[in-house]
């Protein structure tokens, strides 16, 4: 068991920031943070700070999400206590994130629940890699191109991975291997992303009611969608229309 205090004590030679805060500084892709057992920041990187529009991180201490992100509708704290009160944790769950400037970014995040040696104290360390763009180049990606191309021109469809990887020529286990070296997830999470991504922008720029754009994400289930919208974005698809309202129109 991880001692919670060392957790948050451990600090570098001549710095007041913790080594785990320091190191997080210097990961400019990756969020950082340890809440305490009322989801409240202990200590946060820069990297999320920048994302909040925060412009000295130590504002962020002692508040909870909902204090510092101006984002109708999201339930973070609530999950996270959640999870601090069963002792569960998360891994590589797909999430988007708005940012302060109200722009989207997808994270690959997990959560850890960490318990003090005292009766009661516990605490919540959560990581999240910010996913690059699926322009960035890289190698793999001419190889993945027509696939991609595919998804992002179907993803409106119903559509089965393993029928589109034999379409282009793939194996599932080269397919796999080829989207988690370049984008680190899954050919199933990058579908997820790309229909959460549409449902995004027709929320937005839009005034098409759910139960279409539902269909128009390639979704049978009204409350299939709901379920995933709400996983990905911590918003049912009305509370995010409501929070982004202007934002494309």
């Amino acid at each position: 068991m991880i001692d919670l205090k060392f957790l948050t004590d451990l600090s570098c030679s001549g710095s007041n920031m913790t080594l785990a805060e320091q190191l997080f500084d210097l990961m400019p892709d990756v969020q950082f943070f340890i809440k305490d057992a009322n989801a409240r920041y202990l200590i946060v990187n820069q990297t999320i700070a920048d994302h909040a529009g925060v412009a000295d991180k130590r504002e962020m201490i002692g508040r909870t999400c909902e204090e510092i992100f101006v984002n109708p509708g999201v339930t973070i704290s609530k999950q996270d206590l959640q999870l601090i009160e069963r002792g569960t944790d998360v891994l590589n769950v797909l999430e988007m994130c708005l940012s302060s400037s109200r722009q989207r970014k997808w994270c690959l995040s997990s959560k850890f629940t960490v318990r003090g040696p005292r009766a009661g104290e516990a605490a919540l360390v959560g990581i999240s890699r910010v996913l690059p763009a699926t322009a960035d180049r890289h190698n793999s990606y001419n190889v993945l191109s027509e696939f991609m191309n595919y998804l992002k021109e179907n993803c409106g469809e119903p559509i089965m991975i393993m029928e589109v990887a034999r379409q282009f020529s793939f194996s599932m286990d080269l397919l796999e291997r080829l989207t988690r070296e370049l984008f680190g997830i899954t050919p199933k999470q990058i579908l997820t992303q790309l229909r959460m991504e549409k449902a995004c922008t027709l929320l937005e720029s839009t005034d098409m009611s759910v139960a279409s754009i539902v269909s128009a994400c390639g979704y049978i289930d009204h409350s299939a969608f709901s379920r995933q919208f709400k996983a990905s974005t911590h918003y049912t698809p009305q509370q995010y229309r409501n929070a982004t309202a202007g934002v494309r129109r």
